[in-house]
């Protein structure tokens, strides 16, 4: 682990939020900066389909025609069974950015890193935050860790970034706590379909919401297609739905999302779990820090704006690290945000009104939730 002694930022965590806040800020001219990623982008993530505004976003980091010569592969919108057994659709075909993308995650967080890397910034992997602390000449002092070398080393930063995911660490090392509502978890598996059945539903994702939460399917850049489960830890528990054939047997009840894989085997009898929370931080800012991305604030993912969300709030950080807005409007966007996320992720839920008597269902439609 090569590090300096000190950098103008540190960034904590390299995804999405962390590497746009970099590149924004290598457009200010500032690249005395360092991102500290825990991972070395080549552990498996599921995609996200972003939407055909991303490509304005890109263009605000002068990245979008890099990001199309990267190939992902084509989203033109979704298909949904919710609030009945009609198909309903929401497709890009007359959005005028044309259509949207379907993202291999670690090649897209990858490309994002590498951009930043390639503009001045020095960037660290698989090496994790352990400790920070407030130094008495300003900013922080950080404690890091090489997992693949076994070696510390502290460091100072004058202003610190948090992007740091859902552990938001040094965000709740300032003492920040997370205001949680309506936590999901998703329960994936990869399955490899027939070739006739990719060329009918490869360029839609798909949708469909049953008595105990709902389903999403969407094929991966790989050409594999992943089904993923969302609902709350209980029903997981009480249906012991991490043993895969309770899985498929819970799947069979979703008429049209088990049509997806009726000559499809699975890729591993392994189920992947994944923790979907919905929160904002107490306290998204302090003096010469910030959070962005998921370690400031996360969404359900029915809501399809986690991409989006964190790269619009890397943008944001670097204008108030560049003294172009100040923490307190930054920290008043952030939970407007959030306001209007669960609006929106209400309206998404209200949708639904066929199992009244559905536990998940009715914590969903609480309005106590907001």
């Amino acid at each position: 682990m090569k590090a300096k002694k000190s950098y103008r930022v540190a960034i904590i965590g390299g995804g999405p939020a962390g590497s746009a806040c970099a590149l924004a800020l290598a457009q200010k001219g500032i690249t005395d900066i360092l991102i500290v990623e825990a991972g070395d982008y080549t552990k498996f993530r599921i995609g996200e389909s972003i939407q055909p505004e991303s490509l304005r976003l890109f263009e605000a980091l002068d990245i979008d025609r890099a990001f199309l010569q990267e190939g992902h592969a084509p989203c033109y919108g979704s298909v949904s069974y919710w609030g009945s057994d009609k198909r309903g659709y929401n497709d890009t075909l007359m959005n005028p950015l044309g259509h949207g993308w379907r993202l291999d995650r670690v090649k897209f967080d990858r490309f994002l890193a590498m951009q930043a890397h390639a503009r001045g910034v020095e960037l660290l992997t698989n090496v994790q935050l352990k400790n920070s602390t407030s130094a008495v000449d300003g900013g922080f002092l950080l404690d890091l860790a090489s997992k693949a070398e076994g070696k510390q080393s502290r460091i100072h930063a004058d202003f610190v970034v948090d992007a740091g995911g859902t552990a938001a660490l040094f965000s709740r090392q300032r003492g920040s706590c997370k205001i949680s509502t309506q936590p999901l978890v998703c329960l994936a598996v990869r399955f490899a379909p027939k070739e006739a059945e990719k060329q009918e539903h490869q360029g839609l994702t798909q949708l469909e919401s049953v008595e105990d939460g709902w389903w999403y399917g969407a094929y991966l850049p790989d050409d594999s297609l992943l089904l993923a489960f969302y609902s709350n830890a209980a029903t997981v528990k009480s249906q012991q739905l991490l043993q895969l054939t309770r899985w498929r047997e819970l799947l069979s009840r979703a008429v049209n999302t088990a049509k997806l894989i009726q000559n499809a085997e699975p890729l591993s009898n392994d189920i992947l779990s994944f923790a979907a929370p919905s929160y904002c931080l107490d306290h998204l800012c302090g003096a010469n820090w910030l959070a962005i991305g998921d370690a400031a604030s996360c969404y359900d993912p029915i809501t399809s704006q986690g991409i989006i969300k964190a790269i619009a709030n890397g943008l944001s950080a670097a204008d108030v690290i560049t003294g172009q807005t100040d923490l307190h409007q930054f920290s008043q966007s952030i939970k407007t945000m959030y306001r209007h996320y669960l609006t929106m992720r209400s309206r998404y839920y209200d949708l639904e009104q066929r199992w009244h008597k559905s536990p998940f269902w009715i914590k969903h439609h609480s309005r106590i939730s907001h």
